[in-house]
């Protein structure tokens, strides 16, 4: 993602918007929404052979989408607006996290592959911190981020740290080049926990609304 994470937060709308979208460069356009049930098989499917076979398994993703439907932002793809063609191509994945739960986090106590919901807010709930559980976006990312933050909003959302843990190279690359520095100072690597604290939250009536 060429643009910093904390610029695209900064200007997320107050109000969540229902299933943003956006033009693709080659035409066609992306939309994010919340993904269904069946979409939810194929997210856990995704996870496996785009992220890596230890992944946390389906009867856990899906317990977790049921607690909070926030968890899980779908990216999808259409010719154009009337999106009669939609084609489900990656999605977003995010632990929405009590400050109980961000604190076992912190302390490296957290299981991500065995999630206990009690650490999770559920969903209409304010979180302590967002954890970014998993990514798949190929080519997309630039354009579907913003995306995902409009559909959040920022009155739950605006001004809540965001923690993400990088698996592979290119994700450290990513995380650091979007403003994250590492959680414990000394870990900065491959399996560290990274924390980006974006700005304060303004208030309602300076919030920025997408375009």
């Amino acid at each position: 993602m060429s643009e910093k994470l904390k610029k695209i937060i900064d200007v997320a709308p107050e109000t969540a918007h229902v299933e943003p979208w956006t033009s693709l460069p080659d035409g066609g356009i992306i939309f994010v929404k919340h993904p269904n049930d069946a979409e939810i098989v194929e997210i856990s499917g995704m996870a496996v052979t785009e992220i890596s076979p230890s992944v946390a398994p389906l009867d856990v993703v899906q317990t977790v989408h049921k607690h909070n439907k926030d968890s899980f932002w779908g990216i999808y793809q259409a010719s154009d607006s009337s999106r009669s063609d939609t084609r489900f191509i990656g999605y977003y994945g995010f632990l929405h996290l009590t400050q109980a739960g961000r604190e076992a986090l912190e302390r490296n106590q957290f299981d991500t592959k065995d999630v206990d919901l009690r650490l999770l807010v559920p969903h209409g709930e304010r979180p302590a911190a967002i954890y970014v559980w998993a990514l798949v976006a190929r080519k997309v990312a630039r354009l579907s981020t913003p995306l995902v933050a409009w559909a959040l909003g920022a009155k739950l959302y605006g001004g809540v740290p965001i923690y993400a843990t990088a698996g592979t190279l290119g994700g450290l690359s990513s995380i650091k080049q979007n403003g994250f520095s590492g959680a414990r100072p000394a870990d900065v690597g491959l399996g560290h926990l990274f924390r980006l604290d974006p700005s304060p939250r303004k208030p309602s009536s300076q919030a920025k609304e997408a375009s």
